[in-house]
């Protein structure tokens, strides 16, 4: 069984609603850092000088990754997000973290209020994937970054271009989310199309197989199950639970590829 990318919800904002959002916390971390926390941002970033830099983080969520890296590294970092509340709540948060650190709203992909040449370097963590024509994004980040500047991308993609298997068919329908699947040839493809050199192309896969395993665990441990009821009813934390093990079973069948990408802005 295969879908195609059909989106079960015409917007992210519909998608990311406050609740689902504090499910997420619960499953991720503060701030909805995504899988693995911070051992997973440290590898998203391995080999790439981090001190003192400017960054903008594209699809920034509640800002977790954002005040990681302001607080870690001394960086200056910019979220980005589509969706007003994340930007609101993430805002909010600000005083408690520390400075170094803003957030944006924006209502696509293209003509961001920011200026060209702003950044040293421009990242994502698992947004893209919710994107179907990345060309208009990758553009805009390239308009973005100095001259050699760097974008670091982890992604969800697929062996069958526009196509997933049952198990994360089965996510989406749980979920309710809109997945746009890629093969590693075309990412490469457009990255290279709109203004990128690729470095380095790293396989997360067992990382990721190994972090979904983990969160299943924790929201299915019964000594916790008081503090997931907090955020969940009984059936949206059984779904939760059934979605990260399709997850999980994509990662077991190779349905679901997790790749870096390190590329860096062409002059």
């Amino acid at each position: 069984m295969k879908i195609d990318s059909t989106p079960t919800f015409a917007t992210l904002e519909e998608e990311y609603t406050p609740r689902y959002c504090r499910q997420l916390e619960a499953a991720y971390g503060e701030g909805m850092m995504s899988e693995g926390g911070i051992p997973a941002i440290e590898t998203l970033f391995e080999g790439v000088d981090l001190i003192g830099k400017k960054a903008l983080d594209v699809g920034c969520g509640l800002g977790g990754v954002v005040f990681y890296l302001a607080h870690t590294y001394g960086m200056t970092v910019t979220g980005l997000e589509v969706n007003p509340w994340m930007v609101t709540e993430a805002q909010q948060r600000v005083a408690s973290h520390g400075g170094g650190v803003d957030f944006l709203l924006t209502t696509g992909n293209e003509h961001w209020p920011l200026g060209s040449g702003s950044f040293d370097i421009i990242y994502s963590k698992g947004v893209f994937t919710h994107i179907p024509d990345k060309n208009d994004l990758f553009r805009e980040c390239h308009r973005l970054l100095k001259d050699d500047g760097l974008f670091v991308i982890n992604d969800w993609l697929s062996f069958d271009n526009g196509q997933w298997g049952p198990h994360i068919a089965r996510l989406v329908e749980l979920e309710h989310l809109a997945l746009y699947a890629e093969t590693e040839q075309r990412y490469a493809e457009l990255l290279e199309r709109n203004g990128f050199s690729v470095l380095a192309i790293v396989d997360q896969s067992g990382e990721y197989h190994r972090y979904n395993e983990e969160i299943v665990a924790r929201l299915s441990d019964p000594e916790l199950r008081e503090q997931h009821l907090r955020c969940f009813s009984e059936a949206e934390l059984a779904a939760a639970i059934e979605g990260y093990r399709a997850i999980v079973g994509a990662h077991e069948t190779g349905e679901l590829r997790v790749l870096r990408f390190l590329a860096r802005k062409k002059p």
